[in-house]
């Protein structure tokens, strides 16, 4: 969702869009650019806490957020934490007419003088070393705890995580505006590959998969793009100094009811242009195949599921191409929706996604490579509010005719 979010606000949300969407007056957007959130959307490397506190030390601010660790930062006099949970409107329905949203700001600072301890850190502290006294009791402790005239290791160590500045934020700052239209996923790979010391603690790089809608009884659906994934990791790998390449990478990926950390070797030059020639060839089949007239989106849906087909150790039988007719136009290949419609878009999703990671570890790992010109392959990937949405799916396979046209090449094809 963040992903989706982040892509929305830079490059999807334009006047005219808004203006569809919500069918009223927007010129509460006091920007002279199209895109009213483009330039104030900002992705940070590693947690964002840091720099929200900094932003609302300086301006005073308050930070919308779930996260009550916020308020151990030094937010400064007025800056304050708004959480999500607290906000609504008046009536509790949005009402043009009457647009009040409200919600609970609290101010450490105010907060930690109206409780008379130096700040709410030392609560915090005191609290996590002593979890069952009295609220009074803690306030007590923290008083007297804060009156030493040396801090304690011990609290030094605590206060580490709430730090503003570090020794390379201004080389994060300075990263080139390029940066910030990468997936999130994306962005904490080659943070990690950047600045190791900060970012990548273990002795290999990990990149976490979200949790997809899937059946949890069958092989996970990010077993589908696997190959995309690994080989974009590998040619973003390969494109490092020497010094700074690894030999293999973690995914945290489902297994059963587990989360696990899978690991994929990274593969040398020669292997990394061998698969990339074979995505070539495949796309160059697919494009041969799906020729009939459907939109580019649909293009790539039945792209994945032509993986999917191709790969027939993911589902439990292979769709006839009436339920495939079924599944694309509404969304379930029998009667209603059930696991297995549930995991088959799981698995294109899972597919989409994986050529995103591709795409994008093409485009940042060697500006002037010959091989970068790959990237061009999938330029017009859908973005994530589409790749990820059934609806969008079926909105895209509205024309019966093209769909069962599409369906029997599919078959033909790959089955």
């Amino acid at each position: 969702m963040v992903s989706a979010v982040f892509e929305d606000l830079r490059n999807r949300w334009n006047k005219e869009q808004i203006r569809k969407e919500v069918d009223d007056d927007i010129s509460c957007l006091v920007t002279e650019t199209d895109y009213p959130w483009a330039e104030i959307t900002i992705m940070v490397p590693g947690e964002a806490d840091v720099e929200c506190a900094s932003v609302a030390k300086l301006t005073g601010c308050a930070v919308l957020t779930d996260d009550s660790d916020l308020l151990l930062h030094d937010l400064g006099q007025h800056g304050a934490v708004l959480f999500l949970d607290s906000v609504q409107t008046s009536s509790g329905i949005w009402d043009p007419a009457e647009p009040d949203i409200r919600g609970l700001r609290i101010c450490p600072h105010s907060l930690s003088g109206r409780l008379g301890i130096p700040s709410v850190q030392w609560f915090a502290y005191e609290l996590q070393r002593n979890i069952h006294i009295s609220f009074a009791e803690l306030i007590q402790i923290s008083k007297e705890s804060s009156k030493a005239t040396e801090l304690s290791s011990e609290y030094l160590e605590f206060l580490r995580e709430y730090q503003h500045e570090t020794a390379d934020n201004e080389v994060i700052r300075e990263a080139k505006q390029s940066l910030q239209s990468l997936d999130p996923r994306v962005s904490e790979l080659f943070w990690q590959y950047e600045l190791p010391g900060i970012y990548c603690s273990d002795e290999q790089p990990h990149v976490y998969l979200g949790i997809l809608n899937e059946d949890s009884s069958r092989r996970c659906a990010w077993e589908q793009g696997r190959t995309y994934r690994s080989l974009g990791y590998s040619f973003f790998n390969n494109s490092r100094p020497t010094a700074n390449r690894f030999t293999a990478l973690h995914e945290f990926v489902r297994r059963g009811g587990r989360i696990v950390a899978e690991e994929i070797t990274l593969s040398g030059a020669k292997t990394v242009a061998s698969d990339m020639d074979l995505v070539r060839k495949r796309l160059a089949t697919a494009h041969t195949t799906f020729d009939g007239g459907l939109s580019v989106e649909s293009f790539w849906f039945l792209f994945a599921l032509s993986d999917i087909y191709r790969d027939g150790s993911g589902t439990t039988t292979v769709p006839s191409a009436k339920e495939l007719e079924s599944f694309l136009t509404k969304g379930y290949m029998v009667q209603s929706t059930r696991w297995p419609d549930i995991h088959l878009l799981a698995q294109i999703q899972a597919a989409l996604y994986s050529l995103r990671i591709l795409k994008q570890l093409l485009d940042i790992a060697a500006p002037g490579d010959d091989m970068v010109e790959s990237s061009s392959l999938f330029a017009d990937l859908p973005p994530l509010h589409i790749m990820m949405s059934r609806q969008r799916m079926i909105q895209g396979f509205a024309n019966t005719r093209l769909v069962r046209h599409a369906i029997r090449q599919l078959i033909e094809t790959y089955g």
